[in-house]
């Protein structure tokens, strides 16, 4: 009975599990025939990603009805313990969690469970405890069923191979659970209920095979809002394009993307940026990051938000109010801000950890343009976690002098890291024409408490704080500052997300919270503006250069005729923002009227009005499908130019 049970008892469990995915589909999945081919998929999804843990539940069915007292004992434990020690290859796909503690001890334990309830299914107490067994085996079932649902609120659109651990542990503990409680009920299915039971498995399989007309609907979207529907798709789309989406070479010195010999105008066309006749060599230039600081927390968007010394530069300066980073997380964003190419385009070796990696020798930054032109050039920032000591490497390129501050996540003698920046970066003021880059770090979560009153008080409360907290620092280095002989650009590296979409912090998603960032730039001379095009934050420093010495136009016009121009010519002009992961690749390209969200794996494109929805929380396909129609193209041209221009590569992560 019990080998019966099992044997019944996976299939059910597998399509289950694929019911609970469906409830992650957005609202526009909801007529009939889309969910009908949503649930298609992603059975089949649920087929390929439970196939091997299946195959052992067979293997413990056939231990249950071959084999006699011990030797069944020892499958049994044997075989409980394998499905632990599967899930866990499963999770270390993504190699860091290979070294967690945590998660060793969660599979040690995992591995007891499972042992325990594969043996119990074999001995004969189970006929002597139904009672027990019945509690047990439904309490698991809900149990399973309740994580599989609830997973999806912890670390959401990041490790995705957690996510699919976690699926397929809940696949063999709800096989498990429903095997034990039919056992005990020594459950018996008729001769129609088995007829119905196949029925049933052959309508699921047909409909997981067959391409039915809202099919080509139902995939894109599986694979974006499911684990299981992202695991098969991410599967079939390494199969056809795995060197351009997770390629470990680096790419051909002969580029298959033509530059764009009208790179300039067309940068000069679309960047956002405003005609200046200004001569660079005239002033310093000052680049201010701020880290993880989105657009619409400060003074910019709201008169009465915490960075009042923002507000008074941009009074004098140009303020772009739809200004996007490069990318969502550190490494990517500056890399490319510092190499002033597209982040596809810069010379980057990632490691499995994307935030992690380097920026290329050989690869010339702005920061090499200025200093071969003559410029004193020097670095003071944080090194938050051992960010730039320990997780990047080649931002440094051009750069004289780096002076680094240390910060622990919530250590309590490095709350002042910000003072300590604002005091080493004014001591470092050269009297010569300088490059210089100052890197404030108070927003990056956790968000300290700075006074009593904010202990209790939620994250966005205390993020406001660390940003009055971060601007007061601007203030003293502002007044330390000559405004009249400077060129101040203050910009956020990267943006913060506080639970929309259902994530937090950044470097999951490359929707509005996570990309658009403040960008003040204070020419002296220059007729204070607002500007309400998009912009990059990767187009400031070729936009300067181009007013510089020979060496450093050279360098910007080298940039946009074979990265910028290239970008711009195949996407009409887009702005365009990337997230480069090995397991979620996507990408904003934003236009003055549009801004699309388009995810690389699943090839699904979701179009916003930036006017209207500035937050990005109404997808325009169903409700304006002219504009959804206008966008694929351009996605699609937007995969193809990188894919013919990419310069990243994935590498094994460094100690």
């Amino acid at each position: 009975m019990p080998a019966r049970a099992l044997l019944f008892s996976a299939p059910v469990a597998a399509v289950a599990l694929a019911l609970l995915e469906l409830t992650r589909l957005p609202a526009e999945a909801a007529p009939p025939a889309r969910l009908l081919a949503s649930l298609g998929y992603l059975v089949r999804s649920a087929a390929s990603s439970f196939l091997v843990p299946a195959l052992v539940l067979g293997l413990t069915a056939l231990a249950l009805v071959s084999l006699k007292d011990r030797a069944r004992l020892a499958a049994l434990i044997g075989l409980g313990v394998a499905q632990s020690a599967l899930a866990r290859e499963v999770l270390i796909e993504y190699p860091p969690f290979a070294h967690s503690l945590l998660a060793t001890a969660g599979f040690v334990l995992a591995a007891l469970a499972l042992a325990g309830l594969h043996a119990w299914l074999g001995t004969p107490r189970l006929a002597r405890h139904r009672r027990a067994a019945l509690g047990v085996g439904l309490a698991l079932a809900v149990a399973c069923l309740a994580v599989a649902r609830a997973h999806y609120v912890v670390y959401v659109g990041q490790y995705p191979t957690l996510h699919l651990c976690v699926l397929q542990l809940c696949f063999v503990g709800l096989t498990l659970g429903l095997a034990l409680a039919i056992s005990a009920r020594e459950a018996r299915v008729g001769r129609r209920g088995r007829a119905a039971l196949v029925a049933a498995a052959a309508c699921l399989a047909v409909l997981a095979v067959l391409e039915l007309p809202s099919s080509a609907w139902a995939r894109p979207v599986a694979i974006a809002y499911t684990e299981l529907g992202r695991a098969h798709g991410v599967a079939q789309a390494l199969d056809r394009d795995r060197d351009h989406l997770l390629p470990s070479a680096l790419p051909s010195h002969e580029r298959a993307l033509a530059p764009d010999d009208d790179g300039r105008a067309r940068f000069e066309r679309h960047s956002g940026l405003p005609e200046a006749t200004f001569a660079l060599s005239d002033f310093d230039v000052l680049l201010v990051l701020v880290d993880a600081t989105r657009f619409d927390r400060t003074s910019l968007a709201r008169p009465d938000g915490p960075t009042p010394a923002l507000a008074r530069l941009a009074q004098g300066a140009q303020t772009f109010t739809r200004a996007y980073a490069p990318s969502n997380g550190t490494f990517p964003s500056v890399a490319a801000m510092l190499a002033m190419a597209p982040v596809s385009f810069a010379e980057l070796d990632v490691e499995p950890r994307f935030w992690r990696g380097r920026l290329r020798e050989g690869r010339e930054t702005a920061a090499e343009a200025m200093r071969a032109a003559g410029r004193r050039t020097f670095w003071v920032g944080h090194d938050h976690e051992g960010c730039f000591s320990r997780n990047i490497a080649g931002l440094d390129q051009g750069f004289e002098t780096v002076q680094l501050v240390p910060e622990e996540r919530g250590e309590p003698a490095h709350a002042d890291v910000d003072a300590r920046i604002a005091d080493l970066a004014i001591a470092a003021l050269p009297d010569a024409r300088h490059f210089g880059l100052v890197f404030f770090v108070s927003p990056h979560d956790d968000y300290r408490a700075r006074d009593a009153g904010l202990e209790a008080a939620d994250d966005e409360a205390r993020y406001d704080a660390e940003l009055a907290y971060f601007d007061a620092q601007l203030a003293r280095l502002l007044a330390a500052v000559d405004l009249d002989e400077t060129v101040v650009i203050v910009a956020g590296d990267h943006g913060e997300a506080f639970g929309e979409r259902g994530h937090r912090h950044h470097l999951s998603s490359v929707h509005a919270e996570q990309v658009h960032v403040p960008l003040v730039v204070h020419v002296p001379g220059m007729r204070p503006a607002v500007h309400e095009a998009p912009t990059s934050t990767a187009y400031v420093l070729p936009w300067l250069l181009l007013r510089g010495e020979p060496e450093e136009r050279a360098a910007a016009e080298r940039v946009l005729r074979e990265d910028i121009g290239p970008m711009l010519r195949a996407t009409d002009g887009a702005v365009v923002s990337e997230m480069i992961g090995q397991r979620r690749q996507e990408a904003a390209l934003a236009w003055p009227d549009r801004t699309v969200i388009y995810d690389v794996f699943a090839d699904l494109v979701r179009v916003y009005d930036p006017l209207q929805d500035p937050m990005q929380r109404h997808d325009l396909r169903e409700a304006r499908p002219a504009l959804y129609d206008a966008a694929v193209p351009l996605a699609r041209a937007y995969r193809r130019v990188r894919f013919d221009g990419r310069r990243f590569r994935f590498i094994e992560a460094t100690p």
